[in-house]
């Protein structure tokens, strides 16, 4: 996928970017990853989200904290999600 942004808004979130900072080696073979950090400002939450299709299967990753959703779990999270297409 090569897109900027996520084709469908989010309630809590306005603009997003797509997330180059998602590791290479989190990313799992055969499996499709679009990832997007929402940017600054942002209300009292963050909210990441990815995109993972495998097949013709997609699964939609959504996280949200106060002060900001951190990377590491959401990464984790979406590598975790990814394992299960594969």
């Amino acid at each position: 996928m090569t897109y900027s942004s996520p084709t469908f808004a989010l309630r809590d979130g306005d603009q997003y970017e797509l997330d180059q900072k998602f590791p290479d080696p989190a990313r799992i073979d055969d499996v499709t990853l679009a990832s997007y950090a929402e940017l600054r400002p942002y209300g009292a939450e963050q909210v990441r989200q990815a995109y993972v299709t495998s097949g013709d299967t997609v699964g939609v990753i959504i996280q949200s904290r106060k002060g900001g959703a951190l990377a590491v779990p959401y990464q984790q999270t979406v590598t975790l999600q990814g394992e299960l297409l594969a």
